[in-house]
């Protein structure tokens, strides 16, 4: 069975349980889990990690324990609008040059 892993902010979290590793929330982890599943049932197992409100930064300070630890084959990160929203909101983003060099 091949593990994938999502990981990201406020889109990819998209409502998920913390306590139970099969309820995905309502974002795009959903719809790929349903469609692979349905197309080949038993053959994945998904995981969802996004957290709403994090940034670039906040994913790396958790990559040992919610990637590296969790062993995926396959990860989707989306990431990036809280980066921009944080910045031009009150200046406490990540600019441009350090979210290419974390991601």
């Amino acid at each position: 069975m091949k593990r994938i892993l999502f990981q990201g902010d406020s889109i990819t979290d998209a409502g998920r349980s913390r306590e139970n590793d099969q309820a995905h929330g309502r974002g795009y982890p959903t719809l790929v889990a349903a469609k692979l599943g349905y197309e080949n049932p038993g053959a994945y197992e998904f995981i969802n990690r996004g957290i709403s409100g994090n940034r670039i930064s906040d994913l790396v300070a958790r990559m040992k324990v919610d990637i590296i630890n969790l062993a995926p084959d396959v990860m989707s990160i989306l990431i990036g609008v809280t980066d921009v929203w944080h910045e031009l909101g009150n200046r406490n983003g990540v600019h441009t040059a350090l979210y290419e060099t974390l991601y």
